[in-house]
């Protein structure tokens, strides 16, 4: 991982100690975002605050205790908030190749629940955890590269002499306004369903389509929390751009998460209005593989494999901006 150079050194970023709730954390703060990041609880983002209007963008939940689960626990169960890291699967099932062919992958993967080694270095929050039930270690590192712009470099480095598949998933938990807007490349075309919308596999137009009644269906339109619908897609194949946006126009702000299309191809979708658990959120998914399994997404053929004693790299950009109009996103992040 290399370092970035804050480019104006009068605007210093800050990374200091703190508490979320009941628990230590670390808190990274510009002059224009402040994020919360636990690391001995998956090394979890909790909070993402867009200071200048503060606004909250992540879930939080109410209970001033936070609802621990321990590891191989229910991710149900937990704290179901903010940003969690999902290695080496999503949903739950088997390894299905040697040497670790039967093993159970725990639900939502092993990261979530167990404590990551950390440092405060330039201006970085530095961290690293070992695999539980397969061999691997993953470091990430989080900064700004602009005042707007919080960066995550991931390493990944598989520490066996076999070759190791895996998937990796950005489970972020952002809040929804009525009437926001989801945002992707203009080559987006189709979207592929996973949950509660239509069958399972269903593929649909994108932004939007005619329901089998005649209704008008904009998957792009984010609509009132008293409809209690939820659902969750894959955009089909592989991203043609590594960038997928929010628009809140009551806010005025926009969202955008960018990653690079040849490590990061998969992009997945859950928005939220209402119908589960009572939340108005949306899942905004950037992933190694598609479809929630890592079996699953190994019979499409839609997964990454990683040779012995190999690394494996990556990047997520989190950007906050008060220009609504834009035509797309940098893989560093900045809105064009």
């Amino acid at each position: 991982m290399h370092n970035q150079k804050y480019k104006d050194r009068s605007k210093d970023p800050k990374v200091y100690k703190s508490k979320y709730k009941d628990q230590n954390a670390i808190t990274l703060e510009s002059n224009l975002i402040k994020a919360q990041i636990i690391p001995e609880i998956g090394s979890k983002i909790c909070s993402l605050i867009y200071k200048p209007k503060d606004i909250e963008l992540l879930i939080q939940r109410e209970d001033q205790k936070y609802k621990l689960e321990p590891y191989d626990g229910v991710y149900i169960n937990g704290e179901e908030s903010g940003f969690d890291e999902m290695f080496p699967s999503i949903n739950e099932c088997y390894y299905e190749s040697y040497p670790w062919k039967g093993i159970r992958i725990p639900d939502h993967g092993e990261l979530w629940s167990i404590p990551w080694d950390y440092k405060i270095e330039n201006y970085k929050l530095i961290m690293e955890v070992y695999g539980v039930r397969f061999p691997y270690k993953i470091k990430k590192a989080v900064c700004f590269t602009e005042e707007n712009i919080l960066k995550i470099e991931y390493e990944l480095t598989n520490l066996s002499n076999f070759t190791f598949d895996f998937m990796w998933a950005a489970h972020t938990m952002f809040i929804l306004e009525e009437n926001s807007e989801i945002v992707l490349p203009k080559d987006v075309k189709k979207v592929i369903s996973t949950w509660r919308f239509g069958n399972y596999g269903d593929e649909y137009n994108w932004p939007c389509f005619e329901s089998k009644s005649g209704e008008e269906i904009k998957l792009n339109k984010i609509r009132s929390k008293i409809i209690k619908d939820a659902k969750k897609y894959f955009v089909k194949g592989k991203m043609p751009e590594g960038w997928c946006a929010v628009k809140y126009f009551k806010s005025e702000i926009v969202l955008a998460l960018s990653f690079p299309t040849e490590s990061v191809p998969y992009l997945a979708i859950l928005t939220n209005e209402g119908g589960w658990e009572d939340l108005f959120n949306i899942f905004i998914e950037p992933c190694t593989a598609s479809f929630d399994r890592l079996d699953v997404a190994r019979l499409r053929e839609e997964y990454i494999s990683l040779g012995p004693k190999s690394k494996f790299e990556w990047h997520l950009n989190f950007t906050i901006s008060e220009i609504m109009n834009f035509r797309n996103v940098s893989e560093e992040g900045l809105l064009i």
